[in-house]
């Protein structure tokens, strides 16, 4: 009688458990849905990216900026698919955007100021300028834009080993989990969160371990110039066999100093071998600094950060992704002039 009573309440607690687990994340689901919601990514068969959303993905957040954005049938952000494209829009989460309301995104209002063109943006979260050098020939194979290809980067001081992964084909893209236990419990809202916190706990690195610090030392080696040039080759022979114009436009991010000042932790060297290289090859190159400081010196906002975050930090806000479109849509109207 002691034992059954004792596997009777075992098994009550047990009960009690899974329905106290289940009410739980029920409820943290539907806090999460409406406050952050990313939904689930699958690998790109096209190979223009690594990867896309499920196609007509919401993608929810008020963590950084306040949206709700739909994908479309090809898992990007844009209001619809269209059947020709004049300029396709590479870039990392900066450009996929979900941060700011469609309409309020660089390739938007590009289609806005050049009415004359169709924008297409496949800007994804992760793919910094290795992936997009990496995909490159894929995208313009597959969406087949007929006049430019528009390649966002942060940073203009690269690493030579990531460079030569991407040169000799070594890159590795970035995962999806297309089917398994983990591509179902992503449609659960509240398991993305508790997965990437944990993953972020497990993997917590030191400022020792940033893997976007560089050195102070500002002299530039010849394997550096010799590896970037050919890096950045790749992006002309894919623009050249495609017949488009390639242009990479720097976003940097910013800081403010206590005194009010603005600043770029650009460094020059890098940035004069990044720009003449880019110029040599036939690379059109946008430097989005003085945008920037215009921006802040005339309206006396930053291009990144919103009210629910650090000043000046995070993503491109609707004043930053404005200020990309405007000047890009110069460049492209000066390219036409001619």
């Amino acid at each position: 009688m002691k034992n059954s009573s004792r596997i009777r309440q075992i098994f009550q607690w047990f009960i009690k458990l899974l329905v106290a687990g289940v009410l739980s994340i029920s409820i943290l689901s539907v806090i999460s849905f409406f406050y952050s919601f990313t939904g689930i990514h699958i690998t790109n068969p096209t190979g223009a990216t690594d990867y896309v959303w499920q196609k007509n993905q919401l993608m929810v957040n008020m963590k950084e900026g306040f949206s709700y954005v739909k994908m479309d049938a090809n898992g990007f952000n844009n209001a619809d698919i269209p059947d020709d494209i004049d300029i396709l829009l590479m870039g990392s989460s900066h450009m996929e955007a979900y941060q700011v309301h469609q309409n309020e995104n660089c390739a938007s209002l590009l289609n806005e100021y050049l009415p004359g063109f169709i924008t297409y943006n496949i800007g994804i979260s992760g793919h910094t300028i290795y992936r997009i050098v990496d995909n490159i020939d894929s995208a313009l194979k597959n969406h087949c834009p007929s006049k430019y290809v528009l390649i966002e980067t942060n940073t203009v001081e690269l690493d030579i080993e990531k460079m030569n992964e991407v040169l000799n084909g070594e890159a590795s893209a970035i995962e999806s989990h297309d089917s398994g236990l983990l591509f179902y419990l992503q449609k659960i809202p509240a398991f993305k969160p508790l997965y990437n916190q944990f993953d972020n706990w497990l993997n917590v690195k030191t400022d020792n371990d940033d893997d976007n610090e560089f050195t102070e030392d500002t002299t530039v080696s010849e394997e550096y110039i010799e590896t970037l040039k050919n890096f950045l080759k790749t992006i002309k022979k894919s623009a050249d066999t495609y017949g488009v114009t390639p242009i990479v436009f720097y976003a940097p991010n910013e800081s403010v100093d206590s005194d009010g000042t603005l600043r770029f932790s650009t460094n020059q060297k890098y940035y004069d071998v990044y720009k003449n290289t880019c110029e040599s090859l036939g690379i059109v190159f946008v430097d989005m600094s003085t945008s920037f400081k215009s921006l802040y010196k005339n309206e006396r906002v930053l291009a990144h950060g919103f009210s629910n975050t650090a000043v000046g930090t995070g993503h491109l806000n609707k004043y930053g992704h404005k200020a990309v479109a405007v000047a890009l849509a110069e460049m492209i109207n000066k390219k036409e002039a001619k």
